[in-house]
């Protein structure tokens, strides 16, 4: 092999090192792949990650009230695809369940879910109207107030809404 052809081939190995384009994005631990959602909304429950511990102290009042709520623990039979991406806890209170650090996947009967969403958006509209209502009574005839706020929100994306991927 001649001189000129290593560096030839030293050149196409460099060029073609940089043509491939790399992207990252950050892991997602709060990700549940859409089979399981899927599967889990054919059976009319809704999935989300509840909070378990909080600076390495068991945060009982959280997963007492979720429990409160409706909440259930899901089981790792119930999930065999996030065997991969998360561990079953063995031993503890909360033995059996599948875990990503301080969080543990939980279900809830989506009824039940749509009627906790319901009520607390009627608790913000009734503190907003409260809000306005008291301005408006603030107003007087030399300083008068306005109120030309408006709150835009697609009802798709309210009626959409899953805590599926989030952490509650």
């Amino acid at each position: 092999m001649t001189r000129t052809q290593s560096r030839n081939s030293e050149t196409r190995e460099l060029n073609s090192r940089e043509e491939v384009e790399y992207t990252f994005e950050e892991p997602d631990a709060t990700h549940i792949p859409q089979e399981v959602k899927d599967r889990f909304d054919n059976e009319n429950m809704s999935l989300g990650w509840l909070r378990v511990s909080m600076k390495n102290s068991d945060d009982y009042t959280n997963i007492g009230k979720k429990i409160s709520q409706g909440w259930e623990f899901v089981t790792p039979e119930e999930v065999p695809e996030l065997g991969s991406t998360s561990f079953v806890k063995k031993e503890g209170r909360y033995s059996g369940t599948v875990c990503r650090g301080d969080i543990i996947l939980g279900k809830i009967p989506t009824k039940k879910l749509e009627a906790k969403k319901r009520y607390y958006q009627n608790e913000g509209n009734e503190m907003m109207q409260a809000v306005n209502a008291q301005l408006m009574n603030n107003s007087s005839s030399r300083m008068p107030i306005s109120n030309n706020s408006k709150s835009t929100i697609l009802k798709e994306e309210i009626l959409n809404f899953r805590t599926n991927s989030l952490i509650i």
